[in-house]
């Protein structure tokens, strides 16, 4: 995959700019709050069709304006695609070659982009949640039934919890029912995300040692509040039944893949708990080059690589590793940073200085005036 262009009309501070990308590394230079940031998401936003983070599409358009566009040239397999993104108060219109894409888990994983983005480092010792939205959003790249999958997943969810809500007056009947759908969609998803987990283990273990020059058992483990075995859906299904009274008391589900932990561990202790900032860290870059890897061999493919502002989170060690990986990748890098020389990439490059929504680009010898 490669993004040949874009074109930003009224996205976030953005008025209206057109941008045409070198094939294989962009560097994005200008100080903080000019609009480096806002580029890497609409990039995101185009080849992904969200955003970072969940956030109104409202917030993304231009302040004063009630609309925004998005419109790339992406360059994949199946040859020169032209995405064109809406932005309304109601929502978002998405284009694929011209054709509205009423179902985007049509074409979630069409276009691949892996992120490097700081507050990644807090996928270690951050919350439970954060971890598996992580692993599903990289699921879905693999396989779009994912997505399918956890929204009817989670409308199930939604109605088991309102028969629960009701307390003295729970019809047992229904509340069976929705057990059924929720164990059957629920060993999908744990099934996927076991998978997934597997498959990194061996690369982020061995990148690890490779930063840390130390061979530390590295653990990425997925734990559930029950014993997992071959039949995920008969497991789930008779913990929801034994946990009946609970749910009923408590209001609310406690059981299933919505409350599913997904762990690191180092030398057996918890890096969420445990780990120091130098291991989260080393484990983060060791997650997402693992990711980069998985990509590559599932779907045959290089993705995109997003950077946004990493460097400076890193220590000398740390960044001589991301910047040996950048030189010896195949695929097209974005890169944001408030100096040129703050990168020591030496192969061909082109490289763009943001100011107030506004980008220039600039030869690789000129003097950037910051």
């Amino acid at each position: 995959m490669v993004l040949r262009s874009i074109i930003l009309r009224n996205f976030r501070n953005y008025k209206e700019e057109l941008f045409t990308f070198h094939e294989r590394f962009n560097l994005i230079c200008g100080d903080n709050a000019q609009g480096k940031t806002n580029l890497l998401e609409a990039i995101h936003l185009l080849s992904t069709f969200r955003p970072f983070k969940q956030i109104r599409i409202e917030e993304l358009i231009r302040f004063g304006q009630s609309q925004g566009r998005i419109k790339g040239e992406i360059e994949s397999d199946s040859g020169l695609n032209d995405v064109h993104i809406n932005l309304t108060k109601g929502g978002k219109t998405v284009r694929l070659n011209g054709k509205v894409i009423y179902s985007l888990s049509k074409v979630v994983g069409k276009f691949n982009v892996v992120t490097f983005l700081p507050s990644d480092l807090e996928l270690i010792k951050g919350t439970p949640q954060n971890r598996r939205k992580y692993v599903d959003t990289m699921i879905c790249t693999f396989s779009p039934q994912h997505l399918t999958d956890l929204r009817s997943y989670f409308r199930v969810l939604s109605q088991r919890n309102a028969l629960l809500a009701k307390r003295d007056k729970v019809d047992w009947g229904s509340l069976e029912i929705w057990d059924e759908k929720m164990a059957e969609l629920g060993a999908k998803i744990i099934g996927r995300r076991i998978n997934s987990i597997r498959r990194l283990q061996p690369e982020i273990r061995e990148v690890y040692k490779r930063l840390s020059g130390i061979d530390t058992e590295i653990k990425f483990h997925y734990r559930s509040a029950y014993k997992l075995g071959k039949n995920i859906d008969e497991l789930l299904k008779n913990e929801l039944s034994s946990r009946i009274t609970q749910d009923k008391r408590r209001g609310h589900t406690t059981v299933g893949p919505h409350r599913d932990l997904i762990e690191f561990r180092i030398d057996g202790k918890d890096a969420a708990e445990f780990a120091s900032q130098g291991e989260a860290k080393t484990l983060a870059l060791a997650l997402k080059s693992s990711e980069i890897e998985l990509t590559r061999k599932l779907l045959g493919r290089t993705p995109v690589l997003l950077l946004d502002d990493i460097i400076g989170e890193l220590d000398e060690k740390r960044r001589k590793f991301l910047f040996g990986l950048l030189e010896g990748f195949t695929g097209q890098v974005f890169v944001t940073a408030t100096s040129a020389n703050e990168i020591h990439y030496k192969k061909d490059k082109k490289v763009f200085h943001i100011k107030a929504g506004r980008a220039r680009p600039i030869s690789i010898n000129e003097k950037i005036k910051m």
